[in-house]
């Protein structure tokens, strides 16, 4: 687990661990504060009586992603190193009913219900006792809803990816909606309560906030430096660099390989299976796959393996790490696709690796097809010795 800022401070697993349990501690108490450890509070919003759930949920939306989104387009964070997962139609759509149906029966989401049971609450004991039934059935009959679970994978996809817009229209389009929303939320309460329609001070004052804050933020998207450049340069509290020189090759680099007609390499596009290819030959998939040792196939050990993802930062180095200590030779397209089509795509790219590349994909070159995959393992076929690792330890 990474936070992003680690870029700037690599934290070990305990100390995450122990950071995660206080942030843990303090989202629970805000929701007991809030009255989300009641099921009476939670599902009163499914009856019109008790708005308190969009109201509450929609401020921490808004702040969080004004924060984030700052931070991010300052340059001071980078969001590769943010984990969300991958879009799965199939699994999200029959999961997201069901969280619904028991949301609505039983007044209480997996998060809501620990912090009623914590508080004392009989109902949120039996909700638990409910979720981990489910989790049981699912895990022992993985088999049987696994093609449901990944049918319409999208991989790791943003509103903005999906939409094919900048994040900071994403940025205004959310805040205008909460906006929306606390207004008509307000007008019904009043209007129902037989009050006059008129919203309190406090409420100008936080849609105003947020109005202010959206533009303001979308405005950063929009001209400020992007990712955080710093990683490129971090290092470890040893003062040794967190990703190896060696790790990473260069757009440069490697439109030469291309056009060298290279074939000992291999290319991984880890932006998910449906993204358009960004060079010819590469395959197609998402980190989760790689990550993931039940998922993760059978990889080629006897040429580098180059990773390639939005900005080059965060999964694709997490999975260079993975894949190296199994003795891989992996290693990061520096800059990610960003890079590539920015210093080899762009026609105002004028170097000559950049023009000729170019040249050689717009013709009918053989080097258009891109290096290979690597030929499927046969069947009973033993696999690839390990190398002998260095140095001491117990045996």
């Amino acid at each position: 687990m990474n936070f992003p800022f680690n870029a700037f401070n690599e934290m070990g697993i305990d100390s995450t661990l122990l950071v995660s349990l206080f942030i843990g501690m303090g989202f629970g108490f805000m929701l007991e504060k809030g009255g989300f450890g009641s099921s009476k509070v939670l599902a009163g919003i499914f009856y019109g009586k008790d708005w308190r759930v969009l109201k509450v949920m929609f401020t921490a939306i808004v702040t969080a992603m004004l924060g984030l989104y700052a931070s991010q387009g300052l340059g001071l964070i980078n969001m590769d190193l943010i984990d969300f997962r991958p879009t799965f139609l199939g699994g999200q759509i029959v999961g997201g009913l069901l969280l619904g149906v028991g949301f609505v029966t039983a007044g209480y989401c997996p998060g809501t219900s620990m912090v009623g049971l914590v508080s004392g609450k009989l109902d949120a004991a039996f909700v638990m006792l409910g979720i981990l039934l489910g989790v049981g059935v699912f895990e022992e009959g993985y088999s049987y809803f696994v093609g449901l679970r990944d049918w319409g994978e999208m991989g790791r996809v943003s509103l903005s990816d999906w939409m094919g817009i900048s994040t900071g229209w994403v940025v205004l389009m959310v805040v205008a909606m909460a906006v929306a929303a606390f207004t008509a939320v307000g007008w019904g309460e009043r209007h129902f309560a037989k009050r006059p329609v008129r919203l309190p001070r406090t409420a100008m004052a936080g849609m105003s906030t947020a109005i202010v804050g959206g533009v303001l933020v979308a405005a950063i998207q929009f001209a400020g430096p992007g990712d955080a450049r710093a990683m490129d340069s971090a290092v470890a509290p040893d003062n040794t660099p967190l990703f190896a020189e060696e790790a990473s090759v260069s757009a440069e680099e490697l439109a030469g390989w291309i056009i060298e007609g290279r074939l000992d390499f291999f290319l991984i596009d880890l932006r998910g299976a449906d993204t358009a290819e960004i060079i010819p030959g590469s395959w197609q998939t998402n980190a989760d796959v790689l990550l993931n040792a039940r998922t993760r196939p059978e990889l080629p050990n006897d040429r580098p393996v180059v990773l390639i993802e939005s900005h080059g930062q965060g999964k694709a180095r997490a999975v260079a790490q993975v894949l190296r200590d199994l003795d891989l030779n992996a290693m990061v397209l520096s800059g990610g696709v960003q890079a590539w089509q920015t210093r080899i795509l762009d026609p105002q790219a004028n170097t000559p690796v950049a023009n000729v590349y170019r040249m050689m994909m717009t013709g009918n070159s053989p080097l258009a097809e891109g290096a290979p995959p690597p030929p499927p393992r046969k069947k009973g076929a033993a696999p690839p010795a390990k190398k002998q690792k260095r140095g001491g330890g117990c045996s």
